[in-house]
């Protein structure tokens, strides 16, 4: 089975279309939203949707914030033998689930990502989406909207996601790339171009582009964390 986990925080306005959404995802799986700490209605949309949708499998956990603080608590409490830390502004393929279990028990990969794309046909994101791809070939380093996977074995070797501020995904690549493969699959995920959009475009992208660049060197500016993290 495949534990998703989700990390979520002040999500009123998006949580019921995300939940919606993997309503929609073939196979056997449960759903974990670790709140880090909502001030706004998120907790009683989740309530509602899960009364409407009857959601078997729904967890919801509460705890600091922080992505990587809200990711292990949410793998900690995964009944899946693989863990998918997918965010609230990323959908997937229907068949997600078949595919990344075709590639985890053949015994490959221990975990990877997806292909990523933007939800919008623009050519920027277009632009934006090639040179992240061709960077993940190259490097099998994945940030956290690639939807990273993992084996929940592996996951606990390495003590899950350093609490960080943020690059917590690409620290999280490198450790666990020790024990094994990480392998971009043949399947997309698409992201939401909202953080984009309010931010600007430019500045998101080359704040991702400075935060890379100095995480290299473990340090990690305060002032790039509006653009980084999704809020």
């Amino acid at each position: 089975m495949i534990s998703i986990i989700t990390p979520i925080l002040n999500e009123e306005k998006y949580i019921a279309s995300f939940l919606d959404h993997l309503r929609k995802i073939e196979g056997n799986s449960e759903i974990i939203l670790v709140d880090g700490g909502s001030s706004d209605h998120t907790i009683n949309r989740i309530e509602k949707i899960r009364k409407k949708f009857n959601f078997r499998e729904l967890i919801v956990l509460i705890t600091k914030p922080g992505r990587g603080i809200q990711m292990n608590k949410g793998a900690a409490r995964a009944n899946g033998d693989i863990l998918l830390f997918l965010h609230v502004d990323c959908a997937i393929q229907a068949d997600s689930i078949e595919k990344i279990e075709a590639k985890i028990y053949s015994g490959e990969i221990i975990g990877g990502g997806f292909k990523q794309f933007f939800s919008e046909p623009d050519l920027f994101f277009k632009i934006i989406s090639i040179f992240g791809n061709q960077r993940v070939k190259l490097t099998n380093t994945f940030f956290g909207d690639y939807g990273i996977f993992i084996r929940k074995d592996i996951f606990e070797k390495v003590d899950g996601f350093d609490e960080i501020a943020y690059l917590e995904d690409v620290e999280f690549c490198k450790k666990v790339k020790k024990y094994g493969n990480l392998e971009q699959i043949d399947c997309n995920i698409f992201t939401s171009t909202s953080r984009y959009l309010s931010k600007g475009r430019l500045r998101v992208t080359l704040a991702f582009i400075l935060a890379s660049t100095f995480n290299v060197f473990g340090f990690r500016p305060k002032l790039l964390y509006e653009y980084i993290v999704r809020r």
